[in-house]
């Protein structure tokens, strides 16, 4: 793809111009944890529980795991939505919840638990659905907490190739290069 160097200053330009996520977001502390750390298997278990809450939702599942204070973000879902960028795309647990029991449940499969940090895990996926039936990857990092004495999910941050993810959902796009 080719870029303008003015596209390029505009982007830059922009970057520049929003305020950092730290200041839009808390991330999860140690503190959090009260005391505690995520193992292998905890982490394991929360992924299990994400892919549950993308491709098998129930507000059972979302009550129980996601925390009170619950924010997802993703600037590929927000050009769906029409959401700004930068921004959350369902700021609020029932904002999610509302979000998740009208969309039709995604087939996701986790390809690796690639970092497990004492609150926070970093993954891999793919998803083949819909109208192309092409293979969308994505990325995702998930913040916990332990609060509620038991490990929840408190921030979902999710970007993923969301050109394919059109063509699955029946959309098209025209490539200007």
């Amino acid at each position: 793809m080719r870029l303008s160097i003015l596209a390029v200053a505009a982007f830059a330009g922009l970057a520049l111009a929003l305020p950092s996520l730290g200041s839009l977001f808390t991330r999860v502390t140690p503190q959090d944890c009260e005391g505690d750390c995520l193992t292998r298997a905890d982490a394991k278990q929360i992924v299990d529980i994400y892919q549950q809450l993308i491709a098998n939702y129930t507000d059972a599942v979302c009550e129980k795991y996601c925390a009170d204070d619950f924010v997802d973000i993703s600037d590929s879902i927000n050009t769906f939505i029409f959401q700004p960028l930068g921004g959350p795309t369902f700021a609020s647990k029932q904002i999610f919840m509302d979000a998740q029991k009208n969309n039709p449940p995604f087939p996701v499969v986790i390809d690796s638990i690639d970092a497990v940090d004492c609150t926070a895990i970093g993954l891999r996926w793919h998803a083949t659905f819909g109208a192309a039936n092409k293979t969308a990857k994505g990325i995702t990092i998930l913040d916990t907490t332990k609060k509620a004495g038991w490990w929840q999910i408190k921030m979902i941050d999710v970007e993923f190739n969301s050109l394919i993810w059109l063509l699955d959902m029946g959309g098209n796009y025209t490539w200007a290069g």
